[in-house]
């Protein structure tokens, strides 16, 4: 075997990719009682949730402007980006919402935190990861060993939020999101949202924040952007996740059951990807 097409089917360094899970390396500079924080393992659905918040928060202020893929981070800032970037100011409720892929940590007092099937974020985590040439498409079942993307960190990631600091319940407020319920019924679960922090939004930001972050419209917002940036090449808002073998969700299900129980999932159960 050559060194050509050794380099060719051998996985890339983990350094090369980037730990979004990383916790942030300082406190907020400018830290609210009233921040939220909308926190996620990396490929679970946020940026659907996202854009559901910051729609549902424009319209019951009064702003014409919508969040869209391209724009949703004016409203909801992402700290992956920059630590000490601060949010667009809500009025009504008086809140700042940040976007974070971080571990858990204490200074994220009010949280949404996201979660998705496990196959599923590997699936999307994989393909993600191949299409940003982090890992090469011929070692898929390697990659759930992978330290920073792979089943290991999400399970460190789901256990840190929702076990380890289990006795911080009732000082750090988290609201415990499933991807699949917010696909299924997006009004309910913004409805129970709305609920559980008494935002009191009115019935118009609900039902425009629904119509605008559908996966229908989600996806055509993509496309502009995409139409409008050539370097733009993944989907984010697609249909599918990648194609993987039954030996890989074999793994990924046998790995996690207590994970899967905790978080309500079938533990025999092999989603859609």
């Amino acid at each position: 075997m050559t060194q050509e097409s050794q380099i060719a089917v051998t996985p890339l360094q983990t350094q090369s990719a980037p730990n979004m899970t990383k916790q942030l390396t300082h406190l907020r500079s400018d830290p609210s009682a009233t921040d939220f924080y909308i926190c996620e393992f990396p490929k679970s659905g946020v940026t659907f949730l996202t854009v559901l918040i910051a729609n549902a928060l424009l319209i019951a202020n009064g702003y014409s402007a919508r969040a869209t893929f391209a724009s949703v981070r004016n409203y909801i800032a992402d700290l992956c980006v920059g630590e000490h970037v601060t949010s667009h100011a809500f009025q009504d409720p008086p809140s700042r919402f940040y976007k974070i892929h971080s571990v858990f940590s204490a200074q994220f007092i009010h949280s949404l935190y996201l979660v998705r099937h496990p196959v599923d974020v590997m699936a999307s985590n994989l393909r993600y990861a191949i299409g940003r040439g982090w890992w090469q498409p011929e070692s898929r079942d390697d990659f759930l060993s992978h330290p920073i993307l792979g089943i290991e960190a999400w399970k460190r990631h789901i256990q840190g939020w929702l076990v380890d600091n289990s006795f911080a319940s009732d000082v750090i407020f988290v609201h415990l999101l499933r991807y699949e319920d917010l696909l299924s019924d997006t009004e309910r679960e913004l409805r129970n949202i709305d609920a559980n922090f008494g935002w009191h939004l009115p019935e118009a930001a609900i039902v425009g924040a629904v119509e605008a972050a559908s996966r229908e419209n989600m996806r055509q917002q993509e496309a502009i952007y995409r139409q409008h940036n050539p370097n733009h090449q993944f989907e984010f808002v697609s249909p599918a996740g990648s194609e993987v073998t039954p030996g890989f969700r074999d793994q990924v299900l046998a790995s996690c059951t207590e994970e899967l129980h905790l978080l309500g999932y079938q533990t025999n159960r092999i989603p859609a990807s």
